[in-house]
């Protein structure tokens, strides 16, 4: 059999022209083909290892499956991988030809032993053309490139071959990206067996002629890559020692990949306005059967509705804390400025930052400033933490401007001779107070009659009111600018509404004061009481 010896310069066609006599005499000498060479399934991976802490995983045989069956539409995969979801992980897959007349004989996947690979086969016009099969790492849950540590790699098949059929010589380039930015080699594994050394790349030093697409270990060549990257990239060529390069082809398989899991918790502070613009906003507006506010189920929901459409809002933090103590935080961050992304935010923490606190984590949003005041939900989300969960999203928190605010109060007031008995709910609500409920303001009442008084709460949001209570304290003469002052006046205040514990009796001054209630959605309730005028203390 005949073996050729590697010079240093092994991509220099011209040095091996000393080997051309002998080459052509073998050229008839067609055994070397069909000689069946001795072969081991694959090695494993020398630098198919992770430190505690990580998580360690591979691609399965389905993620090769979809990786091919997604090569070059610039979309990425999930990759599914063998650690349980602790590294959200997925992979897109381009390739590269140096030249157009490339002949692309495949681009696939093999199994060999029940195991999957990549199978690549090329005819190259030049020694010189290379096919690049580069894979880019992205997190599943936020879309950023992923730094894997101990990132492996194999390829296999990688050989020589010179007859008048079949004339190649393999050599495996693979390089990887950092997070500074740069590019670097993997560092050569070596696997026991194999005939592969390196140079810059994986390359024999046997004229064997591999059998295809078995995987073995004696055309196997392993790298491992000292620093996290965020992509690798496979280049297929040719050593350039022959003149033509016919039908070569290799296989390979990413070996290993390790990662700290990370917990991530996301959401999106937003603008709970169910699309009411400023221009069409109004603290005063209390319609609830027409109008903007009217059938508009997304406004004031507590609930993010792009499509409504709400974005999101900058300004706020929102921190991971203890619930029961938030002043225990264990990372904050502030939401995006502006763009696309705007009010969003995405903690990410290992599980070692939360120091075993796993059964009382909360968000907690917060806000400096005076635009968007009102929350829509709690200022706090409790989450349901659990070690095999790596995701939290949609923890968003709504705000308004304070012309949007959901409970709207109006006061109406009625000029009246104080009688013994007065419905109220058979006042109108007219123009002027000297006939009906009215919003306008009195002048010239005369000391001793009375004013009774109608407050309106409308609750025009989609979540309910709590712990609702509505207070007016009576005026006091020399208090605020009062010049003299009102009494709490027959008919006697609504047990319904008001606990007598609570408020002034018949003939007093002071605070009335309705019980506690809920204000269901998009309702009004409507509270009474009358007081008499111009009694002076």
């Amino acid at each position: 059999m005949y073996k050729a010896t590697k010079p240093l310069n092994i991509m220099n066609a011209s040095s091996f022209s000393k080997y051309q006599p002998q080459i052509m005499s073998l050229i008839g000498f067609m055994i070397l083909s069909l000689i069946s060479i001795s072969s081991h399934a694959l090695a494993t991976n020398p630098g198919a290892v992770c430190s505690a802490n990580f998580s360690q995983s591979s691609l399965t045989n389905a993620d090769y499956t979809n990786l091919v069956s997604a090569v070059n539409t610039n979309n990425y995969v999930s990759i599914a991988g063998n650690a349980s979801g602790s590294i959200p992980l997925q992979i897109k897959m381009n390739t590269v030809e140096s030249s157009s007349s490339t002949i692309k004989s495949n681009f696939g996947v093999i199994t060999s032993s029940g195991t999957n690979a990549i199978n690549i086969r090329r005819t190259f016009p030049t020694t010189t053309d290379f096919t690049d099969i580069t894979l880019e790492f992205r997190n599943s849950i936020t879309a950023q490139p992923l730094y894997l540590t101990n990132v492996a790699l194999s390829a296999f098949d990688v050989d020589y071959a010179n007859s008048s059929g079949n004339t190649f010589d393999d050599y495996v380039q693979i390089t990887g990206v950092t997070e500074s930015g740069s590019s670097i080699e993997g560092s050569f594994q070596t696997i026991s067996g194999s005939n592969l050394t390196y140079f810059r790349g994986l390359y024999t030093t046997s004229a064997a002629n591999c059998p295809a697409k078995d995987l073995g270990t004696q055309c196997q060549g392993s790298v491992q890559f000292s620093q996290p990257v965020s992509s690798v990239k496979v280049r297929y060529t040719n050593t350039g020692r022959l003149s033509t390069t016919s039908n070569q082809e290799i296989d390979f398989r990413v070996d290993n990949y390790c990662y700290v899991p990370q917990y991530i918790f996301s959401g999106t502070v937003f603008d709970d306005n169910g699309g009411i613009t400023v221009a069409q906003a109004s603290a005063t507006n209390a319609d609830i059967t027409s109008g903007v506010y009217a059938n508009n189920s997304n406004y004031f929901n507590g609930i993010y509705n792009p499509s409504a459409p709400e974005t999101g809002i900058s300004g706020s933090t929102v921190k991971l804390a203890s619930c029961t103590n938030t002043s225990t935080v264990y990372s904050t961050q502030s939401v995006t400025g502006s763009g696309t992304t705007i009010g969003q935010y995405q903690i990410s923490v290992p599980l070692s930052t939360l120091n075993g606190n796993t059964n009382n984590l909360c968000l907690v949003e917060e806000r400096t400033g005076a635009t968007y005041p009102l929350r829509t939900n709690n200022d706090s989300k409790t989450i349901s933490f659990a070690t095999s969960t790596y995701s939290y999203p949609n923890n968003n928190f709504g705000r308004v401007i304070a012309e949007n605010v959901g409970l709207v109060l109006k006061k109406y007031q009625y000029l009246n001779d104080c009688p013994s008995t007065l419905t109220y709910t058979s006042i109108s609500e007219t123009s002027t107070p000297n006939t009906g409920f009215s919003t306008a303001s009195i002048s010239n009442i005369e000391p001793g009659r009375c004013i009774a008084y109608k407050i309106s709460a409308t609750n025009r949001a989609n979540v309910n009111i709590d712990s609702f209570i509505m207070r007016d304290t009576l005026q006091q003469k020399g208090i605020n600018g009062a010049t003299v002052t009102s009494v709490l006046a027959n008919p006697a205040l609504s047990t319904v509404d008001y606990n007598s514990s609570d408020n002034p009796a018949i003939g007093a001054n002071g605070e009335v004061k309705t019980k506690t209630f809920v204000l269901s959605p998009r309702t009004k309730r409507d509270f009474y009481f009358n007081t008499k005028y111009g009694t002076t203390q």
